[in-house]
């Protein structure tokens, strides 16, 4: 009998299956959703094969239980904390199982005993608010200055010679947002951003965003 083949590895397949978990982790938005969807899928498509090709009953099961997670990932955003936090904890399962039904070396997400999300202290996000910030004065050139606030939660930013400033934060929701002192510290949103976005990426869309604001202030 021909054994069918599958386009990816089990090994790439599972990489970036734990990657679009963090990212929807760190924040449960559409994209990081629909990459998590994606990702989903590309495992469900390899058990397909893989119980085609008669490779072991856990297949099947597998198969199954991903194409269920598949259905709650779709309505978890209707169920706020309690629907993205169970499609967390589904998802790790299924792809330790599926490592485990590839005969793969195990990389063991970070959960603790308790079924609780806990990565090792200092793993979890790679930089932080203030690093975006100083990221950002070095897109908008030499003028501009960042300082950091305590503990690396924000950072003020402003251009030499100006009378007001801008604060980089992050919300009571975990949205990161500036703060424009020249509007009496009026907040925009950066929406849809989360770490998984990467340092580079986030510091030019604060420094587009300061441009924007400084530009248009009266």
């Amino acid at each position: 009998m021909t054994r069918l083949t599958y386009p990816r590895t089990p090994d790439t397949i599972a990489t970036k299956a734990r990657m679009a978990l963090g990212a929807y982790v760190a924040a449960p938005v559409r994209e990081a959703e629909d990459a998590l969807h994606g990702s989903l899928q590309d495992m469900w498509g390899y058990a397909y094969f893989a119980t085609e090709n008669a490779d072991g009953p856990e297949w099947a099961r597998l198969g199954k239980e991903l194409g269920t997670c598949m259905q709650e990932l779709t309505t978890a955003a209707q169920v706020p904390g309690d629907g993205p936090r169970h499609v967390t904890e589904s998802t790790a399962m299924l792809i330790t199982g599926f490592e485990r039904a590839a005969r793969l070396p195990l990389a063991p997400l970070p959960y603790d005993g308790h079924g609780r999300y806990a990565p090792a202290p200092g793993t979890e996000y790679p930089f932080a608010v203030s690093d975006i910030g100083r990221a950002a004065v070095q897109i908008l050139g030499p003028t501009w200055h960042a300082e950091s606030l305590p503990w690396g939660v924000g950072a003020y930013i402003e251009e030499e010679g100006e009378a007001f400033g801008y604060k980089l934060g992050v919300d009571e929701d975990g949205d990161l947002y500036v703060a424009d002192d020249a509007r009496g510290g009026n907040h925009t949103d950066l929406d849809y951003t989360c770490s998984a976005d990467g340092l580079d990426a986030l510091a030019q869309r604060v420094a587009d965003l300061l441009l924007s604001l400084h530009t248009t202030t009266d």
